[in-house]
């Protein structure tokens, strides 16, 4: 086998849901990472995530990265061509990288859902929102946007604002 060809991967790997790295999301959700860039060659990243009631996203995109969204439970609303879709269980999104969404959880109940992204670099974001939080930095604080705003270009963000209302 050429080296062109030799896969990247050359043993199964098994990783538990107790290995995974959890992460606050502003106390609206969790982020379980799986698998990050470190662990992937930089080829992807894989989590398991949860979003309470009222989890919202900034609008932005992703200059390099593609999304993936498979929902395992509740209603994922994705903001992507002008309007609202909402996501149920066994719906995958595909969110091209360069393309402006958003997404919450706009019901009572939570959302659970596999995200992934290629290439890694997004997943950064997650720990670093952990890190200002576990430093008493949070939303509304205008020092929490404005170490955000540092650390989304570090990981392939791009905010737009906030997200359009949903009609």
């Amino acid at each position: 086998m050429s080296s062109s060809t030799k896969p990247a991967h050359t043993s199964v790997t098994v990783i538990t849901s107790q290995q995974a790295m959890v992460y606050s999301m502003m106390g609206r959700g969790e982020a379980r990472l799986l698998v990050t860039g470190e662990q992937s060659e930089q080829a992807f990243f894989l989590g398991d995530f949860r979003e309470f009631p009222g989890f919202l996203t900034q609008l932005h995109r992703h200059p390099n990265t593609d999304e993936q969204f498979y929902v395992l439970e509740g209603v994922l609303s994705m903001y992507f061509d002008g309007q609202w879709h909402d996501f149920t269980p066994g719906m995958l999104g595909l969110v091209p990288r360069g393309t402006p969404h958003a997404q919450g959880n706009h019901t009572k109940a939570n959302v659970r859902f596999i995200g992934s992204g290629n290439p890694a670099g997004f997943e950064k974001l997650f720990p670093a929102v952990d890190g200002l939080i576990k430093r008493g930095i949070k939303s509304p604080d205008p020092q929490f946007f404005a170490e955000l705003a540092k650390i989304w270009p570090k990981c392939d963000t791009e905010p737009l604002g906030p997200p359009p209302p949903r009609t």
